[in-house]
């Protein structure tokens, strides 16, 4: 009976080579594999030889111990005659670990699932042993991994604290990962608290500090394109040294379509406040003029499109 693939193996590789063989029957392939269809008391030369005729296609586990094997070397021998005369692929190698590929093998093509998560590696085995492949892109290759639908950022200036609470509602441009960076700045001499107000959301810091404090926002599952997201974040500062006395603001870094500054001031004697858009590097020359505008606590800046590289400042 014709298989569509044995899988060629040395012992050491066992695990990888069932877990192949496992991965190939679910997709709906037939494969013939030494650890579960050699018998005891079967000729075992002849076995080999029986599954090497009677397969479409050699899977290759491809390894430092494979390339070593003289019985692998004489199985995936036996299919390059037929590869070369057919003019059609009748070895697939996978590969497993880093490997110096040389003579007949090296120009072969592999499937490579190192450094692979499961998820990833089962993908590319699966599109890799296709005959026919979807001629279909992914779509258009995001710059960024993000975007963001709305952004509210509500401030709350005490004296010797602030409170700062953010809401996002952002959309994913490229998926796979369970995770989105954020960053807030503070200085080192100061102390900061950040909690997560989104169920099923947690806060991960990262060991990048210097006048930003970095974070990320980790989600329960992995995020998928096109999904839209929200999340809430607070951060309690500790405001002794005044490095914020009379001001705050937010750098675009990442595309957002609609961004919301709210102000909360307790101190009475401040009735107006400015806002300015500045740009970030010294090459733009297009800052704005600071806008003056009545103050009432709490004051609202609404921005369409904030435009990127560009820092929103309100001060008082």
């Amino acid at each position: 009976m014709v298989k569509d693939f044995f899988v060629s193996y040395t012992g050491a590789d066992l695990n990888h080579a069932t877990w192949v063989a496992e991965v190939l029957e679910k997709s709906g392939y037939t494969v013939t594999i030494q650890a579960w269809d050699f018998k005891p008391g079967d000729n075992f030369v002849s076995k080999i030889n029986e599954a090497l005729s009677e397969c479409k296609k050699l899977v290759v586990i491809l390894s430092q111990n494979y390339l070593k094997s003289k019985w692998c070397e004489a199985e995936w021998t036996s299919k390059i005659t037929e590869q070369v005369n057919l003019k059609e692929r009748r070895i697939i190698p996978i590969r497993i670990e880093p490997v110096n590929l040389s003579g007949l093998l090296s120009p072969i093509v592999y499937i490579d699932i190192v450094d692979k998560t499961e998820t990833e590696a089962i993908q590319a085995i699966k599109i890799g042993v296709a005959d026919n492949v979807e001629r279909k892109s992914t779509g258009y290759p995001a710059y960024y991994n993000l975007e963001h639908l709305e952004i509210d950022i509500d401030y709350y200036v005490q004296d010797e604290s602030i409170i700062y609470i953010k809401t996002c509602r952002s959309k994913v441009l490229v998926g796979g990962k369970n995770k989105i960076h954020n960053r807030i700045t503070w200085f080192s001499d100061e102390e900061i608290n950040l909690s997560s107000l989104t169920e099923n959301i947690a806060i991960e810091y990262l060991d990048l500090r210097d006048t930003n404090l970095n974070y990320n926002i980790v989600f329960d599952h992995e995020l998928q394109k096109g999904e839209e997201v929200e999340f809430r974040v607070k951060a309690v500062l500790s405001n002794r040294n005044k490095h914020f006395a009379n001001f705050f603001s937010t750098e675009i870094i990442t595309p957002i379509k609609k961004l919301n500054m709210h102000l909360n001031l307790l101190d009475p004697s401040v009735t107006k406040v400015y806002t300015q858009k500045i740009s970030s590097s010294p090459m733009n020359v297009r800052t704005e003029q600071p806008q003056e505008h009545a103050f009432y606590s709490p004051y609202h800046w609404h921005i369409s499109n904030p435009e990127l590289n560009f820092e929103y400042k309100i001060y008082w």
